[in-house]
């Protein structure tokens, strides 16, 4: 039995010796984690929880200080919507944007609607602009950084030349206006 053992011994010597060295590495690796590595995922992790209950206890004002800063948010929105009768301003603020980003406008067509239940009125605005990929995208990026209340609902972007760069943009914005005459 001894010398059956002996000869598998030298025919699998290659594979005992890679199994004695994985075990051994594996037993050096534990021994890293659990003395080296472990102690400092829970230092990390319990400064990680100081944190995080920190910042949570700064963040917690009273009411009346909440509330104050909500009406004071509710005021620099309310001066961001213009006003019904300058429609024609913020159209034409968009028009310019689109000469001055070197886009081609194509039909523009809007449609008043009043928001239920609020003093607001929504232009939905359509046209279409082409030019190259950059322009349109500067125009894009212009209008998104308006000033006014101006919300892009959706785009479509085509390129019908495959040897030019000539790309044709589908808008539809939404523009917001104060419903009763003011501001």
């Amino acid at each position: 039995m001894n010398q059956v053992i002996l000869e598998l011994l030298q025919q699998k010597k290659r594979t005992l010796i890679t199994i004695v060295v994985l075990l051994l590495l594996n037993i050096g690796l534990y021994a890293v984690s659990t003395g080296y590595l472990d102690p400092g995922i829970v230092t990390a992790r319990t400064s990680s929880n100081d944190l995080r209950d920190r910042v949570a206890v700064a963040g917690r004002t009273d009411v009346a200080s909440i509330y104050h800063r909500g009406t004071e948010d509710l005021k620099k929105l309310a001066m961001r919507i213009p006003a019904k009768r300058q429609f024609p301003r913020v159209l034409g603020d968009i028009l310019d944007t689109a000469a001055s980003n070197a886009v081609i406008t194509g039909t523009v067509s809007y449609k008043p609607e009043i928001v239920k239940g609020r003093d607001l009125l929504a232009y939905g605005i359509s046209m279409t602009v082409s030019g190259s990929y950059a322009a349109v995208k500067s125009f894009l990026a212009d209008v998104q950084n308006n000033g006014e209340m101006i919300v892009i609902d959706s785009m479509s972007l085509s390129n019908n030349d495959l040897y030019e760069e000539n790309v044709v943009m589908d808008l539809r914005l939404t523009v917001y206006l104060q419903g009763k005459e003011g501001a």
